[in-house]
C-alpha cells in the first residue's frame, strides 16, 4: 500500500507542478470507455489495448490467504477495437480480444497441472447513443452483445491424472471463450471542466442467462471513473477508480459438485467485488487526439470475494489509438 500511495502522490504533484497550456487537449482515461462521448458522424477510431496481469495470490472474503495449490498464472489480453460514428449522436463499436493464459498449480501433493491456452476470445458488438450534450457535459447510454466466438475446447498442457474436468478440456475460466451469448447495457458521463481537465464515468452491466444454472460465470457490474489533466499539448496524466462486482458461480460441470474438490481447484472465475486505483499517462505526439499512446498501472485497494479464489494485485495496460 505504501508503494501505491507514493505512486499516486508523484502523479498528482506532477500534474500540479507543470504549467497550464492553452493548446492542451484531454482525452478520456484508459478504462472509462470514453464516458458519455461518441465518435463524430463519419469518423472512426481504431485502437489496440494490451492488458497484462499475474495471479499468484489467493483471497477469501476480504483477506489474502495461503496459496495452497501454488497457483502461478499469467494472462495477457490484446483487444483490437473499432468505433464508427453512424449518426450525429450515435456510434457503434466492435472489440476483438485475443487471450493468452499460462498457469501451473499443484492440486494436491504430487498432482500438478499446467495450462497454456491462446486464442480469439468472445467478440463484443455495442452501440452507444448520446442523448445530452450541453455546457461541456455529455450523457450516453448503450447496449450490445458479447458473442461466443472464442474456443472452449483447449486441452491441458499437463493434465491431472484423474477426471476433474470433462474430457481433456481445461476449466472454462481458463478458455479463450465463455461458450454463451452475453447481453450488455452501459451508461456514460463526460464533463469537460476546462481545456486541460476532464471527468469521465462509465457503468456496464452484463447479463448472463446461465449465471445461476450450472455455469462458471456470474452476472457482472463494472464502474469506472477517472479524471485527466493535460500537462501540456502532448502529455496527459490521469487517475481512475475501477470497480467490478460478479455474482456467485457454481463452476458448472467443469468439476463434480463436491465442495472438497471445488476448494482445491484454483482455476475459478471471479466472484465478489474488487476495486483498483489506476494512475496513467497519455502521449499525443501531434498535440491533438489524432494519434495517442497511453499506459497505466492498476493497484488493488479493496476486495470482498465470494469464495477462495485468485485475484491479481496489479494490472498493466498499454493502448494505442488512431482517429481517421
Amino acid at each position: 500500500m505504501k508503494s501505491v500511495k507514493q505512486t499516486l502522490w508523484i502523479a498528482l504533484l506532477a500534474a500540479a507542478a507543470l504549467p497550464y497550456s492553452l493548446g492542451a487537449q484531454v482525452i478520456p482515461g484508459i478504462n472509462t470507455k470514453a464516458g458519455g462521448m461518441v465518435v463524430p458522424k463519419g469518423k472512426a477510431v481504431m485502437g489496440i489495448k494490451y492488458v497484462y496481469l499475474k495471479k499468484n495470490h489467493m483471497f477469501d472474503g476480504t483477506h489474502e490467504v495461503t496459496n495452497l495449490q501454488h497457483l502461478d498464472a499469467t494472462a495477457y489480453m490484446t483487444l483490437l477495437a473499432l468505433r464508427y460514428g453512424i449518426a450525429d449522436n450515435m456510434d457503434i463499436r466492435v472489440v476483438m480480444p485475443v487471450k493468452h493464459i499460462d498457469a501451473t498449480a499443484q492440486l494436491m501433493p504430487g498432482v500438478g497441472v499446467a495450462i497454456d491456452n491462446t486464442g480469439l476470445s468472445d467478440i463484443v458488438v455495442m452501440g452507444k447513443y448520446r442523448f445530452y450534450n450541453q455546457n461541456g457535459l455529455q450523457l450516453a447510454v448503450g447496449a450490445g452483445l458479447k458473442l461466443p466466438t472464442g474456443s472452449t475446447n483447449k486441452g491441458f498442457k499437463k493434465a491431472p491424472p484423474f477426471h476433474l474436468t470433462k474430457g481433456d478440456r481445461t476449466p472454462l475460466p481458463t478458455q479463450p471463450g465463455t461458450d454463451k451469448t452475453e447481453y450488455k447495457m452501459e451508461a456514460g458521463l463526460s464533463k469537460v471542466f476546462s481545456p486541460d481537465f476532464r471527468l469521465d464515468m462509465h457503468a456496464m452491466y452484463t447479463y448472463r442467462p446461465k449465471a445461476k444454472n450450472d455455469y462458471d460465470f456470474g452476472n457482472e457490474f463494472l464502474f469506472d471513473a477517472g479524471v485527466v489533466k493535460a500537462l501540456n499539448d502532448k502529455f496527459n496524466v490521469g487517475l481512475e477508480y475501477n470497480f467490478q462486482y460478479n455474482s456467485a458461480t457454481d463452476m458448472g460441470s467443469d468439476i463434480p459438485p463436491n465442495k472438497a474438490l471445488r476448494k482445491i481447484f484454483p482455476f475459478k472465475a471471479f466472484s465478489g467485488s474488487a476495486g483498483y486505483l489506476t494512475p496513467e499517462i497519455e502521449f499525443l505526439p501531434f498535440g491533438k487526439p489524432k494519434l495517442f499512446v497511453g499506459a497505466g498501472m492498476s493497484f488493488l485497494i479493496h476486495k470482498n470475494l465470494k469464495e477462495y479464489q485468485p485475484l491479481e494485485k496489479r494490472r498493466f495496460m498499454l493502448r494505442v489509438g488512431y482517429m481517421f
